[in-house]
């Protein structure tokens, strides 16, 4: 059965009526805790207004389920040390209802990202893959009726998600970053390149001979690649 209630401070008044209730029916009273409410940045009572309005939409966004579930614990409660980062594991084991707090938590979007980042950085670009692809869908950037598993998609969400794992505070950030760059509208080639005041700055530079020997490796499968476990 149920053995505690866990809810808002707002509910603390309808507590006496369920217990006569439940007293009423033969049933055992669960053990309740009432928490402080969740404030948006205004200091104002969570709502529609600050935001997200649904799980899915976190997810929409970019945000991994164990960061969000990390971050909504750490709203009230801490385990007593400085450490903000736990897997669910981690939660399971360390949470304890007499550490969380009286005074009400504000949900703080930027502290979010950062713990989301933080899980971001433990994953491997293996593990992100399926993620960044999802993203990439959202984005507009993988044509409708493409297979997740076409090779050109798994190419480009690896790139993407290689070149920006260690600055990412969402998995929204790898696809938008890919899709950034599509946009530039660069020639397929350095010989298709119109404008010839940037062509020859790009020759006279030590970008010019880099790019080529970088793509004479790539070519030769020589250039090294990110490891997709790490």
């Amino acid at each position: 059965g149920i053995s505690t209630v866990i809810r808002a401070e707002e509910h603390l008044t309808n507590t006496l009526r369920q217990g006569l209730i439940l007293d009423a029916l033969g049933a055992p009273r669960p053990s309740y805790a009432h928490c402080s409410l969740i404030l948006g940045e205004d200091k104002q009572k969570l709502s529609k207004r600050h935001g997200a309005t649904s799980c899915n939409q976190f997810r929409l966004d970019g945000f991994l389920p164990d960061a969000m579930i990390n971050y909504l614990a750490l709203l009230g409660w801490n385990d007593g040390t400085e450490n903000e980062i736990f897997s669910r594991e981690e939660l399971i084991e360390v949470f304890d209802l007499d550490r969380v707090v009286k005074s009400p938590s504000v949900f703080d979007m930027e502290k979010l990202k950062w713990v989301n980042s933080q899980h971001i950085k433990g994953l491997t670009v293996a593990d992100l893959l399926d993620l960044v692809k999802e993203q990439m869908g959202f984005v507009g950037l993988i044509k409708e009726g493409t297979s997740m598993d076409d090779q050109q998609v798994v190419d480009l969400a690896f790139a993407a998600t290689a070149l920006a794992k260690q600055m990412m505070e969402t998995t929204n950030d790898a696809a938008t970053n890919a899709k950034t760059v599509f946009g530039f509208g660069l020639p397929a080639s350095f010989a298709e390149l119109k404008d010839g005041e940037a062509k020859k700055m790009i020759e006279m530079g030590n970008f010019y001979p880099l790019v080529a020997r970088i793509l004479e490796l790539a070519e030769t499968n020589e250039f090294p690649v990110p490891d997709a476990e790490r």
